[in-house]
């Protein structure tokens, strides 16, 4: 309906404003909420910048799946939950499993909040890589062998999901 078409485009709209303009706000409510330099505060805060990207694009999956499909579960006598979990879960796998794998690399890239919201305890491996940039200049073989430590992990999960990835990500496309 256009209603929740507005309330998506909305979600996705979030996704568009700078962090910068929201830093000051979210430092003070961790500050205040003892949840500075912790991990839980860090899950908290790149849960929320990439939620509207996970609703759209699961949305967008959901939607897909035929309508006709659940009608014929319906006819056979499946409840919601069995309908849930017997036909829409599997159908939608290749689209969770992108949008897994994508929210993922979003937040595995994730320099910013990192950087302004933690310092030590909850570093990750972002962090870690900024520490071989100096005033003395760049540490060019720890900085590399840090970056491919940092690919490597995405890199064998998107090689192994290949076919997951491809198939969730080309769903909604134009036929």
């Amino acid at each position: 309906s256009k209603h929740t078409r507005n309330v998506l485009m909305w979600m996705l709209s979030t996704k568009m404003l700078p962090p910068v303009g929201v830093l000051v706000p979210i430092y003070l409510i961790f500050r205040d909420l003892d949840l500075l330099d912790s991990r839980f505060g860090l899950t908290i805060v790149l849960m929320l910048i990439n939620l509207p990207i996970i609703i759209w694009m699961l949305y967008t999956y959901f939607k897909e799946i035929p309508g006709e499909i659940l009608e014929a579960a319906r006819m056979d006598g499946a409840t919601l939950r069995a309908e849930i979990l017997y036909v829409l879960t599997p159908m939608a796998i290749p689209g969770m499993a992108s949008t897994v794998l994508l929210n993922i690399i979003l937040a595995w890239n994730e320099a910013f909040w990192t950087i302004n919201l933690t310092a030590s305890n909850a570093a990750p491996l972002t962090q870690f890589i900024t520490s071989y940039s100096s005033p003395e200049g760049l540490f060019y073989a720890k900085l590399s062998a840090a970056s491919v430590m940092a690919i490597a992990p995405i890199l064998i999960m998107g090689w192994f999901s290949q076919k997951q990835l491809v198939r969730g990500l080309t769903f909604g496309a134009v036929k």
